[in-house]
């Protein structure tokens, strides 16, 4: 993410961003600034593990490695952090944090290399920030913002330098929309919105200038936790539609083809899968679930559409709740 206006903030970013030699590495990676910088298959989650229930931290796991990298100097002690998004280099995390800034909720920039967090200019304001998620090219981020209970979907240019006009989104409306995913350039943002009732799923589309007419995205139910892939093509959510195996399920959608494509049994169950991450590909899906057979309360899985199969990482999951996943999957 490369700002455009500030030149101590291009700076700063270029050696956050620019400047790490070897990285994406499995092995441990030291920047310039003396950050853990490595990692091909990582995620970010939230946990309130060694926690009082409810305090979350920010965690990141390799998939590879099968164990924890440093990201250090991120959490609060005072309150929790959650709904983080990595972005597809791995080396920045934005993640929502209510630490006494200028609203109840704001978004936080963390850079990997620097191990603190980085300046984000024009996003927080007096209303409540939440749900960052980083465009796959790393150079937007779209966010929702709660003004006297209404939301609506912004999103950035740069870091914070430029709020972009969502031509067909933006509006003046008094039903919400929130939890974007955007894809590959902030072309396309799935979202969820209630302009209908009840919260279901959307995908806005920058070029048609208009929310997309996606029928199969729409139920009765509660349709939410979008995750778009880069490409655009593809985006996984969770519902309680009815036909599912009980509780929220997991649902893969063609957006060219308009079509859902059915899942392996083994992702869902009869207890709760939600908050899906999904790869660049569409065949990694990494989400939270409290099904019977885990670690304990919300557990992390891994699934592969490919080889219909779902599992757990060495220590990825704990006793604790372990939520809010987002995957960096090239």
């Amino acid at each position: 993410m490369i700002p455009t206006r500030s030149a101590p903030q291009v700076a700063l970013l270029t050696l956050a961003l620019g400047l790490l030699a070897g990285c994406g590495n499995p092995g441990k990676t030291v920047s310039p600034g003396g950050g853990d910088t490595g990692g091909n298959h990582l995620v970010v989650f939230a946990s309130d593990r060694n926690q009082t229930a409810g305090q979350l931290d920010l965690y990141l796991y390799d998939l590879d490695a099968q164990g924890f990298r440093a990201i250090l100097n991120i959490n609060s002690a005072l309150v929790p952090d959650l709904n983080p998004s990595i972005s597809s280099d791995g080396l920045v995390i934005a993640f929502e944090s209510n630490r006494g800034g200028t609203g109840q909720s704001d978004i936080l920039l963390y850079s990997r290399a620097l191990q603190r967090l980085i300046d984000l200019p024009g996003v927080n304001t007096a209303a409540d920030e939440i749900e960052p998620s980083i465009t796959g090219d790393a150079a937007k981020l779209a966010f929702a913002r709660s003004t006297a209970g209404v939301k609506r979907v912004h999103m950035v240019d740069g870091v914070g330098d430029t709020l972009l006009p969502l031509a067909g989104l933006d509006t003046t409306a008094t039903f919400s929309d929130w939890s974007p995913s955007p894809d590959q350039t902030g072309a396309r943002i799935a979202f969820v919105s209630d302009r209908n009732g009840t919260p279901d799923i959307f995908v806005w589309d920058r070029v048609a200038r208009t929310v997309l007419n996606l029928p199969d995205l729409i139920s009765p139910g509660n349709d939410v936790d979008p995750s778009l892939t880069p490409d655009g093509r593809l985006v996984c959510f969770a519902s309680d539609r009815s036909g599912g195996m009980g509780g929220y399920d997991l649902y893969l959608y063609n957006i060219n083809t308009k079509a859902l494509i059915t899942l392996p049994a083994v992702f869902n169950s009869t207890a709760d899968e939600r908050h899906p991450s999904v790869s660049r590909s569409g065949d990694i899906v990494v989400f939270q679930s409290n099904r019977s057979g885990g670690s304990g309360l919300r557990d992390l899985y891994n699934g592969r559409i490919s080889t219909n199969s779902v599992g757990r990482g060495t220590q990825q999951s704990s006793s604790a709740d372990d939520v809010d996943p987002s995957l960096m999957y090239p």
